[in-house]
C-alpha cells in the first residue's frame, strides 16, 4: 500500500473533510495499542521485579566443608517470595494476551481499510475482496480464531476466487498474534508446571542477625600480655574480684539462659566452647572461636594418697605439688567440715608439675597466673557420698582412693588453648583451621582459679556421675567461642530461568508487535482511512442492508450515525426490527418488520422521512 497517495473520498472537500469524517482514528489506534503494550510490559517488570528484588544472591558466602546449598544453581532463581503469588502475576499475563487478538486486528483494520481504499478508487479490482472474502475478512479483523478455519476450508474450493494481497495480510497477522498468544500460555504453563517450593540453607551476611549469637571477650583489655591481672578477675580493697560471677557460675552448671557450654570430639580429643542456648536446630554456622582441650590422667597413687577406713592423708606429687586434701574435722566422729573447699587446681609450666608460676608480686597471698599456653595443671579434691557400691569405686587400683564417706582424685592435666575457625552445620563441628592461642587467652581462662574464686566442686561432683574415667577426665573440659556468620532453613522458591526466559521474550514480543501494527495504523492516514475502517466491519455492512443509501452512505462522526435507531431509540419500540423469514424461493431472508398503528407486525416497505430508501432491501440465504 502507498502510505504517501492522497485519496479523497467521493464527496471530499477541503472545506467539509473534518466534518463529514468519522472521528477518534487515533484515539482508537492509542487505545489498542496501550491495551496491548500495557499488560505485557507492566507485567512483565512487576513479575520481574519480584523475582530480581526477592533474589537470594548467589554471592552469599557458603559454610565451608558443607555441600553447596542450590543458592549456587545457575540454572533456577531461588526467591524469598511466595511462588503461589509469583504464578498468578505470570497467569495474568497469559489470561489477558487470549483477549487481545481483537485489539492487534483493530490495528490492522486500518492499513487494510488504507489499502481498499486506494484499490477502490483506482478499481483495481485484483486487489478487492470478493463478497465471500469480504464475510472472512471481517472475521479475521474482529480478530476471531474461527475465522481461520473457514480460510482453510476456502482454499479447499475448486472454484474460487484468488486471495488478494490485502487479505493474506490480514489472515499472516492474525496467525501471528493468535500463535504468540498460545505461546505465552504454553510458556506460562511450562513456567507453572517447573516452579516450586525448596528449602534453602541460606546464608546471612549481616552481623546483626547473629549477634545473639556471639561469644568473646568483654574488653581490649582481654588481650594484653602484659596485663598486671587477668580480664575475668578485678582488684578491690578487699582482694581478688570475680567479674560477671553470677552468670559465669550458671555456666559452669550449664543452667545458664544466656550460654551453653558444647564440647565437640577432633582427632581423639575432647574440646569445648560456648554458644546461645538457643540456637534453632535448622540453624548453621562458620564461626571464630576459642577453642580449649583439657587431657588429664589420675596420678592418685603416685602422690601417695592411700585411703582406708578414716581421714584422708596428705599428697606429696613433686616438690612444687603437695598439700593435703579437705582437711578432715575431730569431734569424736570422722567428719568433713563443708566451709572447707572440696576440690582445687594449682597451674604449672612443665607437665612433670615442678615449676609453679610467679608474676613477682603478692596479693591476697596469690602470686601466680599462668603466662603460658599449653599450661600444666595438678588438679585434686574429694567427692562426697560415694561408697564401694558406687560404680567409678570399681575402677582399677591407682586412679581414685576409696574413703567410707567419699572418693578422693588428684590428676595430672594439660590444658592447651586454640583459635580455631570452625563451621557448625547439620549439628556438628566441621574444623577448618586450629592454631594455638595467644597466652592471654589461657591467663583469662584460668584467673578465677588461680585466685581460688571459681569453685570446681560442681565439676568434681558432676564427674562423678560418669561411669568411666575417661568419662571423668572429659568433664573437666571447657571453651569459649565467638560466632562470626550464620545460616538459616527457610522455604524459598525456585523458579528455573529457561521458562520465565520465554515467557518474558513472548510477552515483550507482543507488546512490540501491538507497536508495529500501531505504526502501520498511523501511516494509513487515520483521519482518512477511519471512514472506511469504521465501515469495514459488521456494524457497517448492516447498516448498507438495512438503512438504505441515504443513511449508510452519507457522512457521519460516529459509526452508530449510520442507524436510524440512534434517532428512534431503542426503548419506545419504533424502530424497526430484523427478522429471518422463509422466502418464496425456498429458502430464507433477512426482513425488517414493525409495528402498525395496532401495534400489530408488519413488514415494512416505507418509513416515511425514517427511511433512506423507497423499499425494504432483504438478503436471502439458502
Amino acid at each position: 500500500m502507498d502510505a504517501d497517495k492522497v485519496t479523497e473520498l467521493p464527496w471530499e472537500t477541503q472545506q467539509t473533510r473534518e466534518i463529514i469524517n468519522l472521528e477518534g482514528g487515533k484515539k482508537k489506534i492509542i487505545l489498542a495499542l496501550a491495551v496491548i503494550v500495557a499488560p505485557n510490559v507492566i507485567l512483565t517488570a512487576v513479575l520481574l521485579g519480584l523475582i530480581l528484588h526477592n533474589q537470594v544472591p548467589q554471592t552469599y558466602s557458603q559454610l565451608p566443608s558443607v555441600p553447596d546449598p542450590p543458592a549456587r544453581e545457575s540454572s533456577a532463581f531461588l526467591v524469598d517470595f511466595s511462588a503461589t503469588r509469583l504464578l498468578t502475576v505470570a497467569s495474568w499475563t497469559s489470561t489477558l494476551t487470549s483477549l487481545l487478538p481483537s485489539f492487534a486486528m483493530l490495528l490492522v483494520s486500518f492499513p487494510v481499510a488504507y489499502s481498499i481504499m486506494n484499490a477502490s478508487k483506482d478499481k483495481s479490482t485484483d486487489d478487492l475482496p470478493t463478497p465471500y472474502q469480504l464475510s472472512m475478512l471481517l472475521g479475521v479483523l474482529s480478530g476471531s480464531i474461527a475465522s481461520l478455519w473457514n480460510w482453510f476450508k476456502y482454499r479447499s474450493w475448486e472454484k474460487r476466487e484468488r486471495v488478494n494481497g490485502i487479505t493474506k495480510r490480514s489472515i499472516t497477522w492474525l496467525v501471528i498474534v493468535s500463535v504468540l498468544g498460545y505461546l505465552i500460555v504454553i510458556a506460562d504453563t511450562w513456567l507453572h508446571a517447573t516452579t516450586s517450593t525448596i528449602q534453602l540453607l541460606q546464608a546471612l551476611p549481616s552481623p546483626s542477625s547473629v549477634s545473639a549469637y556471639g561469644r568473646g571477650f568483654y574488653s581490649s583489655d582481654c588481650v594484653s600480655i602484659t596485663g598486671y591481672t587477668p580480664c575475668s578477675v578485678g582488684i578491690s580493697e578487699k582482694g581478688p574480684v570475680y567479674i560477671q560471677s553470677t552468670e559465669a557460675f550458671k555456666t559452669f552448671a550449664n543452667v545458664s539462659s544466656q550460654n551453653l557450654v558444647l564440647s565437640f570430639p577432633y582427632e581423639g580429643q575432647s574440646y569445648a566452647f560456648l554458644t546461645d542456648p538457643n540456637v534453632p536446630q535448622d540453624t548453621g554456622y562458620q564461626a571464630s572461636t576459642f577453642a580449649v582441650t583439657t587431657q588429664c590422667s589420675f596420678i592418685t597413687h603416685q602422690c601417695g594418697v592411700w585411703w582406708v577406713d578414716g581421714p584422708p592423708d596428705s599428697f606429696h606429687c613433686t616438690s612444687a605439688f603437695w598439700g593435703g586434701l579437705p582437711n578432715a574435722l575431730y569431734d569424736g566422729n570422722f567428719s568433713v567440715n563443708p566451709s572447707w573447699a572440696l576440690a582445687g587446681v594449682e597451674f604449672f609450666q612443665d607437665p612433670e608439675l615442678t615449676q609453679n608460676f610467679s608474676n613477682g608480686q603478692s596479693l591476697a597471698n596469690w602470686d601466680s597466673f599462668t603466662p603460658a599456653n599449653p599450661v600444666y595443671v595438678g588438679a585434686y579434691g574429694i567427692i562426697l557420698g560415694l561408697t564401694e557400691g558406687s560404680p567409678l569405686t570399681n575402677l582399677s587400683s591407682g586412679d581414685l582412693a576409696v574413703l567410707k564417706n567419699g572418693l578422693g582424685f588428684v590428676m595430672s592435666c594439660n590444658m592447651t588453648a586454640y583459635d580455631l575457625e570452625y563451621v557448625w552445620y547439620n549439628g556438628s563441628v566441621l574444623v577448618q583451621q586450629m592454631v594455638q592461642s595467644n597466652i592471654s587467652v589461657v591467663r583469662t581462662l584460668t584467673g578465677p582459679f588461680v585466685t581460688e574464686l571459681a569453685n570446681l566442686i560442681n565439676l568434681a561432683q558432676a564427674a562423678a556421675g560418669e561411669t568411666t574415667a575417661d568419662g571423668f577426665r572429659d568433664s573437666w573440659t571447657a571453651g569459649f567461642s565467638t560466632m562470626r556468620a550464620a545460616q538459616i532453613s527457610t522455604l524459598v522458591a525456585r523458579v528455573p530461568k529457561a521458562p520465565l526466559a520465554v515467557l518474558v521474550l513472548l510477552s515483550l514480543l507482543y507488546a512490540a508487535v501491538g507497536i508495529l501494527l500501531a505504526c502501520m495504523a498511523l501511516r494509513a492516514r487515520p483521519s482518512v482511512s477511519n471512514n472506511i475502517q469504521g465501515r469495514l466491519s459488521v456494524a457497517g455492512l448492516a447498516a448498507k442492508c438495512f438503512e438504505g443509501e441515504e443513511r449508510s452512505e452519507g457522512p457521519t462522526k460516529e459509526i452508530q450515525d449510520l442507524f436510524g435507531e440512534n434517532e428512534v431509540g431503542a426503548r419506545d419500540q419504533e424502530g424497526p426490527k430484523v427478522a429471518i423469514v422463509a422466502s418464496g424461493r425456498g429458502g430464507w431472508k433477512y426482513d425488517l418488520v414493525g409495528q402498525d398503528e395496532r401495534r400489530n407486525s408488519a413488514t415494512l416497505t416505507s418509513r416515511g422521512n425514517k427511511s433512506v430508501e423507497p423499499f425494504v432491501r432483504t438478503i436471502s440465504i439458502s
